[in-house]
């Protein structure tokens, strides 16, 4: 929620500045949280939103200013420079995962020895380690993993063979046997052979149960997961029956924008679920591959655990990122082709 807008115009005009567009802007990028520390970028992302002219060279400058001023406090180790609406005195620590830097308390009690007749004024302690976010993220992905190798009747998509639309197919592939289920409406599970229902998977693809819209999906589904393992297509752009994953649904979603061969935090899928939920969805995807949940990371690390296990993980990681490299040898040979 942006600032009050007279409470920034009367700071500003009581520290002798004026109250311009860009300097509200900038003010607001930080809402009414006081405990945000943002980097220039994330600063000047967010005030171009309000004020698309607003330039970089504009977001420093002011920055410098503002904290000059004491309207802003700058937090200088490690880069990137971080500022904070708190410019009360404080410690920061910081998460070597995600990054992210959080206010402490500072202790006036604390003994200081400085040098001989000096006089200590200031005292900054940075603490740094992993947030508590992190490894709630961590401790969720492992209970997912857990959950979808033990079976649990906790995960919404559990019964989902009690649909009688549920049709199911298996195909081999370099992952190994792979199970695939379909509603009428679009696909509802990838299973691989170390998930508790494989079994009931493969029992219902030995049958024709199911909807001719289902069978359409899984053969749609099928070619594209071929494709995709053959290095000939880099989307896989099946049509999903999302009823049986609301609530994470928009996170699982959110895996399919991140790029061939790169990896997006947690933080960023996470919308409204906690740390750990979003972690255990990602540890019991119902549909890893199509879902690219080993594209998501835990800030700055790859986690080695996998719904599908390290191996499958590496292949996955490793198949991308030979995609990746031949792309421009790709694009090359198809610019010089003959036009029809």
């Amino acid at each position: 929620m942006p600032q009050n807008e007279e409470t920034i115009r009367r700071t500003l005009h009581d520290h002798g500045l004026r109250s311009t567009p860009q300097r509200h802007a900038i003010l607001n990028a930080f809402g009414q949280d006081t405990g945000e520390h943002l980097s220039a970028e994330e600063i000047h992302s967010r005030a171009a939103r309000s004020l698309a002219s607003l330039s970089r060279g504009t977001v420093y400058a002011a920055l410098t200013e503002l904290t000059e001023l004491g309207l802003l406090s700058a937090v200088g180790l490690p880069d990137p420079v971080r500022y904070e609406l708190n410019t009360s005195q404080h410690d920061h620590f910081r998460c070597r995962l995600c990054l992210r830097l959080f206010d402490l308390e500072s202790d006036p009690a604390m003994p200081v020895i400085g040098p001989a007749r000096s006089v200590v004024e200031r005292v900054d302690v940075r603490a740094e380690g992993i947030c508590a976010d992190c490894v709630d993220y961590e401790a969720g992905l492992h209970a997912g993993i857990r959950a979808i190798e033990r079976g649990s009747s906790s995960l919404p998509w559990a019964d989902v063979l009690q649909r009688t639309d549920v049709a199911c197919v298996a195909s081999e592939g370099p992952l190994g046997k792979v199970l695939l289920g379909a509603s009428s409406t679009g696909l509802v599970r990838l299973a691989f052979e170390n998930h508790f229902d494989l079994r009931g998977l493969e029992a219902r693809a030995a049958t024709r149960r199911g909807s001719r819209a289902a069978r359409e999906h899984l053969n749609a589904a099928v070619d594209a997961l071929a494709s995709f393992f053959a290095g000939e297509r880099q989307e896989l752009g099946c049509a999903i029956d999302s009823s049986m994953i609301a609530p994470a649904a928009a996170a699982l979603s959110a895996t399919r924008a991140i790029p061939l061969a790169r990896h997006a935090s947690y933080l960023e899928l996470a919308g409204s679920l906690r740390a750990r939920e979003l972690g255990r969805w990602m540890g019991a995807n119902p549909m890893p591959v199509i879902f690219p949940c080993h594209r998501v990371s835990r800030g700055k690390e790859v986690p080695e655990a996998f719904v599908g296990g390290t191996e499958r993980r590496g292949w996955l990681e490793g198949h991308e990122r030979e995609y990746v490299a031949l792309l421009p040898r790709m694009a090359a040979r198809a610019a010089t082709r003959p036009r029809a």
